[in-house]
């Protein structure tokens, strides 16, 4: 007798896959390029798992007529996924990725912001480039590591936010919820076929997202500090 989830063991890969290149969006979060390959390869095998499940089960008595709401539902529902669909085939490309990146210089303690001021900071620009301009600058003009006051408790950070264009939501938030959705699809599918569904809940691997836009820079302050 096969296994239920041998019938759609492809699609189910390719959903492990989409987690994998999630977490590379989050440990990639500072260097520019890294980044955005990452989130050029999580958005293509994400947006294959509903073809994929569709190919695989196509014979499957019941199931096509199922499913077909099911899947209009997912790709018209979720926006990230919406605009997926939409734009098959150029959304991989800068131009519909190009991410719209906030940044900010901060003095942090753990979480907590002390001080923060907006930096600019090129979309394709890597996170330690930009904080050695900030140093360089600070060189010129003390005042502005002076302002922030970092010491070696309250760190120098350099916080940033990345956005997809037309999206309001950060891109960690906004991706880990489209694998979300597509995981409750996956569970629908499995529970439609006699399976037991996956766990509710956000997966313990989801950490707090400021453990990646936040970066921080211990001792960097003292460089100004000896220049001065």
């Amino acid at each position: 007798m096969t296994c239920v989830h041998e019938k759609i063991e492809a699609a189910l890969d390719r959903w492990q896959e989409s987690h994998w290149y999630l977490h590379q969006i989050e440990g990639h979060y500072h260097d520019s390029d890294a980044l955005r390959y990452s989130m050029n390869a999580f958005i293509r095998s994400l947006r294959e798992i509903p073809d994929m499940i569709t190919m695989a089960l196509q014979n499957h008595e019941h199931f096509p007529n199922w499913h077909r709401p099911i899947r209009r539902e997912l790709e018209l529902n979720d926006p990230l996924f919406s605009k997926i669909i939409q734009h098959r085939r150029h959304i991989v490309h800068k131009s519909m990725l190009k991410p719209e990146s906030k940044a900010f210089v901060a003095s942090i303690r753990g979480y907590t912001i002390k001080m923060q001021f907006g930096f600019y900071i090129d979309p394709f620009e890597d996170s330690d480039m930009a904080i050695n301009r900030f140093i360089e600058n600070s060189k010129k003009d003390p005042i502005l590591m002076q302002t922030l006051a970092p010491d070696d408790i309250q760190a120098l950070a350099l916080i940033r936010e990345w956005h997809i264009e037309g999206f309001d939501e950060e891109i960690i938030e906004s991706f880990r919820n489209a694998w979300i959705r597509v995981t409750n699809y996956l569970s629908d599918v499995l529970g439609f076929l006699g399976e037991e569904r996956f766990p509710e809940g956000l997966p313990p691997c989801f950490r707090d997202s400021r453990d990646y836009r936040y970066k921080k820079y211990h001792g960097l302050h003292k460089e100004v500090e000896a220049y001065a």
